[in-house]
């Protein structure tokens, strides 16, 4: 029987975040599609879309910040995240700024198992960060 660390190493993650939209409310939404990969048998591939906000991104960055200040691996700089702005947040360079700072937070954690096997993403397929949203609900 393996722990759901080994089995987590058994699994190769990639993200994506791309398509930016606006939504109606007043808000920028980005596509973010998670491919969970087994190494074992690499045609096993579990993918996941999900539409998150800037706020989902900045929470999320904020706890895998937490956990991985915790492991004292100060040889590793822990990605950046944009600043939020009430101005001019639906500029393309900012819109792009997030987008990149977010993707660059997903792959990341992907290679460090305390945050691939953090609550926060160890389980794409029930935490809230990668519950689907409908995305006709979405811009209502």
């Amino acid at each position: 029987m393996t722990s759901p660390r080994e089995r987590g190493a058994d699994l190769a993650r990639f993200y994506t975040v791309t398509e930016p939209q606006r939504h109606p409310r007043g808000y920028t939404v980005y596509k973010v599609t998670a491919r969970v990969v087994s190494r074992r048998n690499p045609e096993d591939v579990q993918e996941i879309i999900v539409w998150k906000r800037y706020s989902d991104f900045k929470k999320l960055h904020k706890e895998l910040w937490q956990i991985h200040k915790n492991l004292f691996r100060h040889s590793e700089l822990f990605p950046p995240f944009a600043k939020g702005k009430v101005f001019g947040r639906f500029d393309e360079t900012v819109i792009e700024e997030r987008r990149q700072c977010a993707e660059d937070l997903l792959q990341f954690s992907a290679n460090i198992p305390a945050l691939y096997n953090s609550k926060q993403l160890e389980d794409i397929k029930s935490h809230p960060f990668f519950t689907p949203v409908d995305w006709a609900e979405l811009m209502r």
